[in-house]
């Protein structure tokens, strides 16, 4: 997963790893302790991403993305996950798409938040990539779909690789973004094994090669 955030928001923190309820989870982190990812000893591993081509804003005052994945990820599987969120009050929460890769259970599923409704969908169990942007949501996921597919990712391929691409050129619409007002700001990586989760982290943008951090749960 990369990030993406402007270039005026304060420095997330690495990741680490947390006692949510009766699991352990790690996940990097927002000052404020919210995240973006995170993934769970029971091989659940959630990743938020705005909704920007939904233009509704909520009335009032605005709650945090980044405080719904620290609530959920102590869950066990998909069917707890899905319990939990539908009983979080979302009214004040931009639009947001939360993914949910149960790798016990083999199972994705993307929940979409609107302002409105709690929206689920399911995945099949294969390569898959989401999108978001704040510059030009429809076309970025159209130049990076594009870039995806002729990947080789499946193949041999390299995560890190496609996420550093610059391709079809550097800027707003690269998987690895740079605008004036933002830029991809880190990389991460999820791995899951029967005996062990490991969550590599790398600040910055993928394409400079920042020394990586990583931390792992022993299952």
């Amino acid at each position: 997963m990369n990030r993406d955030e402007k270039r005026t928001r304060a420095t997330a923190l690495p990741p680490e790893i947390f006692f949510v309820r009766e699991r352990r989870a790690i996940y990097p982190r927002e000052p404020n302790d919210g995240t973006w990812l995170a993934v769970n000893d029971a091989g659940l591993c959630l990743a938020l991403i705005n909704w920007h081509r939904i233009k509704r804003v909520p009335e009032g005052k605005l709650a945090s993305r980044g405080r719904i994945i620290p609530q959920l990820i102590g869950a066990s599987d998909g069917r707890a996950l899905s319990c939990e969120l539908r009983r979080m009050a979302l009214r004040q929460v931009r639009p947001f798409r939360l993914i949910a890769i149960d790798a016990g259970q083999r199972t994705v599923t993307e929940w979409q938040w609107n302002t409105i409704a709690l929206a689920r969908r399911k995945h099949r169990w294969q390569v898959a990539h989401w999108f978001s942007s704040g510059y030009d949501e429809v076309e970025a996921e159209s130049e990076r779909e594009r870039v995806c597919a002729a990947s080789s990712l499946g193949k041999g391929g390299s995560l890190k690789k496609l996420h550093a691409s610059h391709l079809p050129k550097r800027g707003p619409f690269s998987i690895c973004m740079h605008r004036p007002d933002a830029a991809t700001v880190s990389y991460s990586e999820v791995s899951a094994s029967q005996n062990r989760i490991t969550l590599l982290y790398q600040p910055g943008p993928p394409c400079e090669g920042h020394k990586s951090v990583a931390r792992r749960l022993v299952l």
